[in-house]
């Protein structure tokens, strides 16, 4: 009973959402409806995802890409702008955390590595929002998109046309930023690529590839679970250990607790009432995402907001992911690292990155709103 309170209480965003479920099942007692509430397509395609990039950061292979690109460059400015840069491109094709997760430590490293540390923050602060503002492209780029693209049946092309501006806009904003804050201070990078295990990196590169194909409605979800487990059982259990639990938990006890509060005439009529128009449903995102994280304030709003209504809803929790060190999950795994590797700079870096965020959360929501 301790291990499993324990468990319970280590991640903080999901004993949350845990405790709120709990008293909506008071409210709605337990019923045969409640296997309705859970959208298991994204928790088998989050699923996937999380087994296909633990194994790819196994393989070295992010370190690769990473040292290959500015192993012969010659000034922190352009070291510092090709990790934010391969940041944000990767970010469009595996989830936000698992990029942040393998680069900022090589970011750390590289910075320590030049004697280039006083810009190590700068560095840090745009690659999470890189990491951040490249992932709202694609469904697969963040568990939010995910839960949103499978939740509405959204097309992929129509996805990518409500997501662009935002991409577009976030990196033409990173990359002026960069111009402007880091110096073209001479450094030089005495390093090598790392090795790869090609055969290791096929086979995850497999599941992650079955994992497009559910998110581009390819194959059937449940095909891409058997294939995943047969897979993982058969070369990679270990991996298995590796999966975030605590957010596939965190999804689940978030749509019994939103599927309960739809079942509440009186909350929906209120919910319902506010989340009408297109700026009310952006504001709404936007804003809930700062005090709750945009994971599960996609979906809370959701439940609520007319299926007609979904592009204002994915631009609001994609946008919201800057702001506050909590809007984004990711942006807490960078957090995580300064604390570890920059205790004395963790005042500068929240004031720091809450600045730069609220300026580009500002700008893109503008340009969102008047020109999208």
């Amino acid at each position: 009973m301790k291990k499993v309170l324990s468990y319970i209480i280590k991640d903080k965003v999901f004993f949350i959402a845990f405790i709120f479920a709990i008293i909506s099942m008071i409210i709605i007692p337990p019923n045969t409806s409640y296997y309705a509430y859970i959208n298991w397509k994204v928790l088998i395609i989050m699923f996937t995802i999380m087994i296909a990039v633990s194994g790819i950061y196994e393989t070295r292979f992010f370190d690769y890409i990473a040292t290959k690109l500015v192993m012969h460059l010659k000034s922190i400015k352009w070291i510092g702008f090709m990790i934010i840069l391969t940041t944000f491109f990767l970010a469009m094709l595996l989830t936000n955390d698992a990029v942040l997760l393998t680069l900022i430590p090589f970011t750390i490293f590289i910075t320590k590595h030049t004697h280039q540390e006083k810009h190590a923050i700068t560095i840090l602060i745009l690659q999470t929002i890189a990491a951040n503002m490249g992932s709202a492209l694609t469904p697969m780029g963040d568990p939010q998109n995910i839960y949103l693209y499978a939740y509405y049946d959204i097309p992929f092309s129509s996805f990518l046309q409500v997501t662009f501006p935002i991409t577009i806009i976030g990196f033409l904003l990173i990359f002026t930023t960069v111009l402007i804050k880091i110096p073209s201070t001479q450094c030089e990078l005495n390093i090598i690529t790392p090795p790869v295990d090609i055969k290791k990196l096929g086979l995850y590169m497999l599941i992650l590839i079955n994992a497009l194909l559910n998110i581009l409605r390819i194959v059937p979800e449940f095909y891409t679970l058997f294939t995943t487990v047969f897979l993982v059982m058969l070369y990679g259990r270990h991996l298995l250990k590796r999966v975030d639990y605590h957010l596939l938990l965190t999804f689940t006890v978030f749509f019994i607790f939103t599927g309960n509060l739809s079942q509440m005439v009186f909350i929906q009529e209120l919910v319902s009432g506010i989340l009408t128009t297109r700026h009310s449903i952006f504001f709404s995102g936007l804003i809930t995402s700062q005090f709750i994280s945009n994971v599960p304030a996609a979906v809370l709003l959701s439940t609520f907001t007319p299926a007609s209504l979904w592009q204002p809803l994915l631009q609001g929790v994609n946008i919201g992911a800057m702001g506050t060190i909590i809007a984004s999950l990711a942006s807490l795994i960078t957090f995580k690292y300064i604390l570890h590797d920059y205790a004395l700079e963790t005042k500068k870096y929240l004031i720091s990155y809450s600045l730069i965020s609220i300026i580009f959360m500002t700008i893109i929501s503008l340009s969102i709103l008047l020109f999208f």
